[in-house]
């Protein structure tokens, strides 16, 4: 103890004797342990605003995620809405954890849309109520869109993909054109050239009719108003011609003989015509104004034995023409069948279907054959 006091006593007498100068004095350095305060604060600063700002940005990217119930083995097809892409069918296997991370946005009619590739049970396909009506908040949208990339993506073929029963229905819709058949098309032209005839229409109708002979060249009625419209505006050779090559196409149909006939006889084309009837003759056997037809024709040409074979034919099938009894008598007396002759020109005046002029000449025959 006293050895401490004594080096305590030397020392004091030595600082009596030092001067102090101004190199002995200096400043007391800061301590370090502020500056590191100092940065860390500045560090975790940055570090909140780098986080902030991120968190910003994940809000900022466009996800288009529609919530879907679905069983964990349910695919779905992602149909790109863009025109100028060729949309690629994308089967995502979801689990239930995804999609019930997912927010509830209703996506915009322009962009992605979802669609059901393969449907599941009507069970697997409902939320339970917890799940549908309870909205998620564990999740941030970043973690959303973390979970959307992380999920992996199966390519499939096209041909593997189920098809949804409305892409079927509308793939199997076909054109209404195409369902109608050659004739169908060919009797909606008829109808509309025969309108516009109504109109009058010619060249309209005449149009209208050939379009539809030519869809359909057995389409009689649309032949024969052509040639009513043809005779109309004097073409008489076109419509003979198409009257022709009808005969050639169906010769049974008698009226176009009939109709050729008559045009032939106009002309004084008279054996042209009868060949013309005698041709369809075997098709018209119970037609009594062919065979009529057919009696005057062989008439003109004294031909009467045969022509009063085609009358009583007629005469047979419809008694009651009054104009077919008076030239079956002119026939019969021709032939020198007076009795026969004469009974034809009483049943002519009984029918009082002649005219005035027709029934003076029929009993004027009377008189000839002293009645």
């Amino acid at each position: 103890m006293s050895l401490i006091n004594q080096m305590l006593n030397e020392l004091e007498k030595r600082g009596e004797n030092t001067v102090l100068g101004e190199a002995a004095i200096r400043a007391i350095p800061p301590r370090k342990s502020s500056n590191l305060r100092f940065y860390l604060l500045a560090v975790a600063a940055l570090l909140l605003l780098l986080m902030a700002a991120k968190w910003y940005s994940g809000r900022g990217e466009s996800v288009d995620a529609v919530p879907v119930t679905a069983s964990n083995d349910a695919k779905f097809e992602l149909v790109s809405g863009s025109a100028d892409m060729t949309s690629l069918p994308v089967s995502v296997p979801a689990s239930a954890g995804d999609i019930a991370s997912m927010p509830q946005i209703e996506p915009p009619a322009s962009k992605l849309s979802l669609e059901l590739a393969t449907t599941s049970s009507p069970g697997g396909l409902r939320a339970s109520p917890a799940a549908s009506e309870s909205p998620v908040k564990s999740e941030s949208p970043g973690a959303v869109v973390e979970t959307i990339r992380k999920t992996p993506v199966q390519r499939e073929a096209p041909a593997k993909i189920a098809r949804s029963p409305s892409l079927a229905a509308k793939s199997q819709a076909i054109d209404p054109l195409k369902q109608i058949s050659p004739r169908q098309h060919a009797e909606n032209e008829f109808n509309k050239a025969a309108l516009a005839a109504q109109q009058g229409n010619t060249d309209e109708a005449i149009a209208g009719y050939e379009r539809a002979l030519r869809l359909d060249p057995l389409h009689h009625a649309a032949r024969r108003a052509l040639v009513g419209v043809l005779l109309g505006v004097n073409r008489n050779a076109d419509a003979e011609i198409l009257l022709q090559e009808g005969l050639q196409r169906d010769s049974h149909e008698s009226s176009f003989a009939m109709l050729l006939a008559r045009m032939q006889v106009e002309r004084d084309a008279i054996p042209l015509a009868l060949e013309t009837l005698e041709k369809t003759l075997p098709h018209a056997d119970r037609q009594p104004e062919y065979h009529a037809f057919v009696a005057a024709l062989l008439q003109r040409q004294n031909r009467h034995k045969e022509a009063i074979t085609h009358y009583q034919i007629a005469l047979q099938l419809a008694p009651g023409n009054g104009i077919w009894w008076m030239g079956a008598g002119i026939s019969m007396q021709a032939v020198e069948r007076v009795e026969d002759a004469r009974d034809a020109y009483q049943r002519a005046l009984a029918m009082q279907t002649l005219s005035a002029e027709l029934t003076a000449y029929v009993q004027n025959k009377l008189t000839e054959l002293g009645n």
